[in-house]
């Protein structure tokens, strides 16, 4: 959309004023020539003008009696004529044309894109002309803004500073709309944490694989696949009785619970007893308990205990976070708590809380 008097010019756009103005001229070289030749002044030979003008209407005969009011605003208008100002004002003048704009369908509309939002003929929408914003050093950074937090317009490099010492710049605080002189305003940490795909699966470090009586409870046993044994051999066992850390894997054996089950015996109809006994361990980073079954062998897999995520901060330098849920980070000095992994249609989804205001956040790849 563009306007119709920029592109054709001051009398393209003001063609009713001109013409008026050349018509004005006329009748004032009239009255003048009248003056001249009467010896009477302007407003003297204007009136005789009007009166000899009214002397000319016609008696009551059916006649429309004509109409001298916009003779009269004319002459009036040469007494004092209109200011720019004044006719700016108006939405509508007989001296100033109307604002025309020309819509993409090549067709002028009278009015602008708040007085007439839509062409009447193609029903487009007329888009306003963007607003200007001043911004003296083109540091992105609008002159009013810089202004009211006391940076310097002239200077292109503030955009880049970090006026508050919050680890954001200027012109990231612009950009989320916070205070870049209050250290406690800021955008989001999270802003700069992303997860990273894939998503990891994390398992218990072993098997628990037998209990044994003792005098004072239950010693049970538990066999790890990665650890290698006194031998050198690929295998370690482990013992733990109940309250005790299973070797060194920061989880301890909390209770034991011996279970047993008839189960079919393939190809026969009789049943065998089968030990199914159970441990509960508890992780002593955040305290998750898991329920383990006695394995059948030293073959079964080994069980899930949760995803793992990788999270990336990249704010002053790149840091990695491998995480689970219920882990804590800290960004920037702000702790944070992970809440909930898990997979998604976009591959992950990890929701983080704030510790201080326990606002919440997903975030995804």
């Amino acid at each position: 959309m563009i306007s119709r008097q920029g592109s054709k010019g001051f009398f393209a756009a003001h063609y009713d004023w001109v013409a008026l103005a050349v018509g004005i001229l006329a009748l004032l070289g009239g009255v003048a020539f009248y003056m001249t030749s009467a010896g009477t002044d302007a407003d003297e030979a204007a009136a005789e003008t009007v009166r000899n003008v009214e002397r000319m209407k016609p008696a009551k005969t059916g006649v429309e009696t004509l109409d001298m009011t916009p003779f009269q605003r004319a002459i009036k208008l040469t007494r004092s004529p209109q200011t720019l100002s004044e006719i700016a004002e108006k939405s509508e003048s007989f001296l100033a044309s109307e604002r025309r704009i020309l819509c993409t369908c090549g067709k002028a509309i009278v009015g602008d894109p708040v007085r007439v939002p839509k062409c009447p003929f193609c029903g487009a929408e007329q888009k306003a002309a963007p607003k200007v914003v001043l911004d003296s050093d083109g540091d992105g950074l609008p002159d009013a803004w810089e202004k009211r937090y006391g940076l310097n317009v002239n200077d292109p490099t503030d955009a880049d500073a970090d006026a508050d010492g919050d680890e954001f710049t200027n012109a990231e605080e612009f950009a989320a709309g916070t205070d870049p002189t209050d250290r406690n305003d800021h955008p989001d940490y999270l802003d700069s944490l992303s997860v990273v795909l894939p998503l990891k699966q994390t398992y218990m470090p072993f098997l628990f694989v037998a209990a044994n009586k003792i005098p004072n409870g239950w010693r049970c046993e538990f066999f790890d696949p990665k650890q290698k044994d006194d031998y050198g051999r690929l295998g370690r066992k482990l013992t733990a009785v109940i309250g005790e850390e299973i070797g060194a894997s920061g989880i301890v054996l909390k209770s034991y619970e011996p279970k047993s089950e008839k189960r079919a015996i393939k190809g026969s109809v009789n049943k065998k007893e089968v030990d199914v006994s159970e441990v509960v361990v508890e992780r002593k980073s955040d305290g998750k308990k898991l329920r383990l079954v006695v394995a059948a062998s030293k073959k079964d897999k080994l069980a899930p205990v949760d995803v793992q995520a990788t999270l990336v901060y990249a704010r002053k330098g790149t840091k990695n976070f491998d995480v689970t849920p219920g882990a804590e980070i800290v960004l920037s000095g702000t702790k944070y708590r992970v809440i909930e992994i898990k997979a998604t249609a976009k591959g992950a989804a990890v929701t983080v809380e704030n510790v201080l205001t326990g606002k919440k956040r997903t975030l995804e790849p």
